[in-house]
């Protein structure tokens, strides 16, 4: 008996010693990995991936463009983000987003900088991360991407000011294609009819925690799909939220492009809500010009 008890003791402590000298080493191998990847990777230029997502949502092609940064890393991870309080559910469901792939889905994350890339006009506090940042961000999660493009996050956000003729054009067509917008409730409804027509249908959220009215906006969202035929646009402006909300209506095989719009929202609100939007002055009759002649 003692020695059984001795041996189950001495298989313990040889766990636990596996378990203290593993996860520097398993941490080291990821960073390592990480490391020797980050140079083979650049990130699709803001133009290439506007054009992408223009020509699937023109050509009727299902897809999604999904915008990861900080946010959704950190709540994927147990954290939180500003917007969003987290739970375990969450955590698993923003799992299951990162390893969404397909065609037309159109896998983002926010490496902007040096080592990966950036454009003209982008700066610190303007679209472009620190290195040290950007390879954090990466090494969080590039296991989700391996096999992947990795494509712009701020493609409109920042063609809304520094390529503002492309952006009115791209916001043209979504507008002509939207008919459902999923987003914060206090969006004027003036607003909603210019950017996605008066028929579209706004399905409103919280301005913080949506997550945990997920389950009800879901339910609006395929009611309403269900109600429209042929393909068409979801536009979705909800913060990390609206991640694991666009991996449910993809897991249901519907015939739509479901696109993140992102804070230019606020900025067309006129709430300076990121550093960007302070940074930048939108020409709103430019961007916006020809918005209310389509319906």
């Amino acid at each position: 008996m003692i020695k059984r008890f001795f041996l189950r003791s001495l298989s313990s402590f040889r766990f636990l010693v596996f378990e203290i000298i593993r996860a520097p080493f398993y941490s080291l191998f990821v960073q390592d990995i990480s490391q020797s990847l980050s140079h083979t990777i650049s990130i699709v230029s803001t133009k290439e991936t506007l054009d992408e997502v223009e020509s699937s949502i023109i050509n009727n092609q299902r897809g999604a463009y999904l915008r990861f940064g900080d946010g959704d890393v950190f709540l994927m991870n147990g954290g939180k983000d500003s917007y969003q309080t987290n739970n375990k559910k969450l955590s698993e469901e923003m799992k299951e987003v990162f390893l969404m792939q397909g065609s037309h889905i159109y896998k983002c994350l926010a490496i902007h900088s040096d080592r990966f890339g950036y454009e003209k006009g982008m700066s610190k506090g303007n679209h472009k991360n620190e290195d040290k940042l950007a390879l954090k961000l990466f090494t969080d999660c590039f296991i989700y991407f391996v096999g992947c493009r990795i494509y712009s996050p701020v493609a409109l956000h920042f063609s809304s000011t520094n390529n503002v003729l492309r952006a009115n054009s791209f916001l043209k067509t979504l507008k002509k294609y939207t008919k459902i917008f999923v987003g914060n409730q206090s969006v004027d409804m003036d607003l909603k009819e210019l950017l996605f027509g008066c028929k579209t249908v706004h399905v409103r959220t919280p301005e913080k925690d949506a997550y945990a009215e997920i389950d009800r906006i879901e339910n609006e969202v395929l009611n309403l799909i269900s109600a429209n035929d042929g393909f068409f646009v979801i536009t979705i402006a909800m913060g990390c939220s609206g991640r694991p909300l666009m991996k449910r209506i993809w897991d249901q095989n519907q015939n739509v492009f479901l696109f993140d719009f992102g804070s230019l929202l606020d900025g067309i609100s006129g709430k300076n809500s990121r550093k960007w939007l302070e940074i930048n002055n939108l020409d709103l009759n430019l961007l916006l010009r020809g918005l209310d002649a389509i319906e």
